[in-house]
C-alpha cells in the first residue's frame, strides 16, 4: 500500500523533511523490529530498505523501497507500535522526522495539517477493509500472510521445549473427516481446533452468536455427533449467512454508523461469498501436516467458512492468519 504522504505536492513533501535530520546506514542496519514503538517517519534519499515479517524460519518481504518514497508514517499517525520490520539493503541515506517534529510540523503548517487529516480519513477507511474484515471477505485467492508475535520469553523457549502427544494427535486422522464433515454438510460455520488441550469450539447457525464447547474425542463417536449437528446443504448455510447479513444492514442502527464503517461494511455485505468447498477440504486435510512442522508446532486453528482467513497460533505464542490459498504454500514453507 503506497504512502499517503506519496499523494502530496513536492513542495509540501520539501517542508516536511525540513523538520528532519539526514542520517547514512549502512548495508543489513536495522531500522526497527516488529512491535517497537514508532517514534520516526523515514524519507529515503539514496539506497533501499526492505520491509519483511518474520515468518518461523525465513523473512518474508513485504516491500523493496527505494529513493523518493516514505515509510514508517502510518504508525505514528496512529500512535501504533510496528507491524513490520525494516532493514537497509545497502548503504542507505535517510531523512529521519521524528515524532515530536512531525507533531510541531502539524502545528506549524496548517495547510499541510488538514491535507493529510483528509488523507488519514482515506486510509483509514481502506484499513477497516483490510484490518477488520481482511479485504471484503477475506485474502480471496491471495498468498496472504499477516504474522503476529507473542510473549518474547516464550519465543525464546519454544525450540527447547520438549513436544509431548497431546489426545488430538493420537485422533487425528479418526477427527479430520468429522470437522470436514461440520463444514460442508452439518449446521457448523466456524471451528476452533485446540491440539494441546483437545477442545472443539464451534459456531453454528442455529446459535451464530455464541460458541459450543465440545471434547474433540467425542466427536469421531457417531451418535454423539449425529445428536448435536444436525444435517444442512451448505448452499442452504450460505444463504442463511446472507439473510442474517441483510437483517443487519436493514436495521437503523446501520444508517448511523460512521460513514467509514457504513460504506465499508455496506461493500462487504454486498460481496460477501464463503470459501470454496475444495478450499475447505485442501485445508482441512493439512492438518496432520502442519501439526508436524518443526521446533514450533501448532497450538491451535480456527477455520470459518465466513471468512477466507485461517487463524493459527503456536507454541512460540506467535500468531499466524493465512488466505486457504496460501495455506498450501506457508505448510510447505516451514515443513
Amino acid at each position: 500500500m503506497d504512502s499517503i504522504l506519496k499523494k502530496l505536492t513536492t513542495e509540501e513533501l520539501e517542508k516536511i523533511c525540513s523538520f528532519g535530520s539526514v542520517q547514512t546506514f549502512q548495508a543489513n542496519e536495522q531500522l526497527f523490529t516488529e512491535g517497537d514503538l514508532s517514534d520516526c517517519i523515514y524519507f529515503i534519499d539514496s539506497g533501499k530498505v526492505s520491509i519483511y515479517i518474520d515468518q518461523f524460519n525465513s523473512k518474508e518481504e513485504l516491500q523493496l523501497l527505494g529513493s523518493g518514497t516514505c515509510f514508517g508514517e502510518m504508525a505514528v499517525f496512529n500512535n501504533h507500535t510496528r507491524t513490520a520490520s525494516a532493514v537497509t539493503i545497502e548503504e542507505t541515506t535517510l531523512n529521519v522526522l521524528s515524532s515530536e517534529s512531525f507533531l510541531d510540523m502539524i502545528k506549524s503548517e496548517k495547510s499541510i495539517s488538514k491535507k493529510i487529516n483528509d488523507l488519514l480519513k482515506i486510509r483509514n477507511e481502506e484499513l477497516v477493509l483490510k484490518e477488520k474484515l481482511i479485504d471484503i471477505t477475506g485474502m480471496k485467492g491471495r498468498n496472504m500472510h499477516i504474522s503476529i508475535k507473542g510473549d518474547p520469553s516464550l519465543r525464546e523457549s519454544a525450540m527447547t521445549r520438549e513436544r509431548y502427544v497431546s489426545v488430538v494427535d493420537n485422533i487425528i486422522s479418526q477427527l479430520v473427516p468429522k470437522l470436514e464433515e461440520l463444514l460442508l454438510n452439518r449446521c457448523v460455520s466456524k471451528i476452533y481446533l485446540g491440539f494441546n488441550n483437545g477442545e472443539v469450539r464451534v459456531s453454528t447457525m442455529l446459535d451464530p452468536f455464541s460458541d459450543e464447547f465440545h471434547p474433540a474425542i467425542r466427536l469421531i463417536d457417531d451418535v454423539y455427533f449425529d445428536r448435536h449437528f444436525p444435517k444442512i446443504d451448505y448452499e442452504r448455510k450460505i444463504g442463511m449467512i446472507n439473510k442474517i447479513y441483510d437483517t443487519i444492514y436493514q436495521d437503523s442502527y446501520f444508517d448511523e454508523l460512521p460513514s467509514h464503517l457504513h460504506e465499508g461494511f455496506s461493500h462487504y455485505y454486498s460481496k460477501w461469498e464463503p470459501l470454496s468447498r475444495e478450499q475447505i477440504k485442501q485445508s482441512i486435510s493439512r492438518l496432520t501436516q502442519l501439526r508436524e512442522i518443526p521446533h514450533y508446532y501448532v497450538r491451535n486453528i480456527t477455520i470459518s467458512i465466513v471468512k477466507d482467513a485461517i487463524h493459527m497460533q503456536f507454541n512460540c505464542d506467535g500468531s499466524h492468519i493465512v488466505s486457504a490459498f496460501g495455506f498450501e504454500q506457508f505448510i510447505e514453507d516451514n515443513l
